[in-house]
């Protein structure tokens, strides 16, 4: 009897990691990584990891793999994350009728902050998902909430975007945030010489994204 008790025993310790909660913040230099048991890009593991450890990487909506396009509620609560971490704050959120289609906590606190805007329909769109300049565009308002609570500047509101052949291709209302975000280091090209725009931005990237730009307010 006693060796049936501890074989069961050994069965149960052996499958509780299969059941460990998903997005739970775990050592980041262990296997499965946050958000999925999926794992990052090579490029992307050691910034992922540094994400990671400082708190930058919430469970996300949808448990997203690393490499699917992140949708606009998965971005608003990486960029509340990011405010809430950098500000020492934690953000108020827009009352729950905010949005038709979405009572999202994060959406609700991204749009309260002016992180994020609706679709001008009374809806939000939750699960649409973004590409390099709207996801800029989120961030440049991230950023600048972030030096408004804290009262500094992090990084230098100068639009440069002459050393990208594509440069072209940026949306008129975009030209600032990626101009500002590419000057600062935030931004990085994409196949050599193009901020590539329209390119959808995967969850990985968005993490590293916010991160880089935390980086900034810890100097």
């Amino acid at each position: 009897m006693k060796k049936l008790i501890a074989l069961c025993l050994c069965l149960v310790l052996s499958i509780l990691p299969a059941f460990a909660l998903k997005g739970e913040v775990v050592d980041p230099d262990d296997l499965p990584y946050i958000p999925t048991e999926q794992s990052p890009s090579d490029w992307a593991v050691e910034e992922i990891k540094e994400a990671t450890g400082a708190g930058l990487v919430p469970a996300l909506p949808g448990d997203p793999s690393y490499q699917a396009a992140a949708t606009r509620e998965q971005f608003a609560a990486l960029a509340v994350t990011l405010a809430e971490k950098a500000t020492g704050k934690t953000l108020p959120a827009a009352p729950a009728d905010t949005f038709t289609d979405t009572q999202s906590e994060v959406v609700r606190k991204a749009y309260q902050a002016g992180i994020v805007n609706g679709m001008g329909d009374g809806t939000f769109a939750p699960q649409q998902t973004t590409n390099r300049e709207q996801i800029a565009t989120m961030l440049l308002r991230a950023i600048l909430y972030i030096q408004d609570q804290n009262k500094t500047d992090y990084i230098e509101q100068f639009e440069d975007l002459s050393l990208y052949q594509d440069a072209g291709q940026v949306s008129s209302w975009a030209t600032q945030a990626m101009g500002i975000l590419a000057h600062n280091g935030i931004f990085k090209g994409v196949g050599g010489n193009n901020i590539a725009p329209k390119q959808s931005c995967t969850v990985e990237q968005s993490i590293l994204l916010c991160y880089r730009l935390y980086q900034k307010t810890q100097a």
